[in-house]
């Protein structure tokens, strides 16, 4: 059971490396962090990566382009009020 044990916790890391690397694939789509980063808030696994998430919202917060439709300000207002950072509509 040790060895099944230890096997799983392998691939727990594997997965949540990969992950990081899709944050950083994002990084040039801020629609697509937004979309994972709500992915992995519904899915209730955010917070394996709190330092990542704070890294993409800083840059979410920061970057104060205009959103390009409907479901990219609404996204981004809602992940914004949730971490706690200033947002208006």
């Amino acid at each position: 059971r040790s060895t099944q044990g230890k096997h799983g916790s392998d691939n727990i890391e594997e997965i949540k490396e990969d992950v990081k690397q899709l944050m950083v694939d994002a990084c040039h789509e801020p629609v697509a962090q937004m979309e994972l980063l709500d992915t992995l808030q519904r899915i209730g696994i955010s917070y394996h990566f709190e330092k990542e998430i704070k890294v993409v919202m800083d840059s979410i917060f920061e970057d104060s382009k205009e959103c390009e439709d409907l479901h990219a300000a609404s996204l981004r207002f809602r992940l914004l009020r949730q971490h706690g950072y200033p947002a208006s509509p």
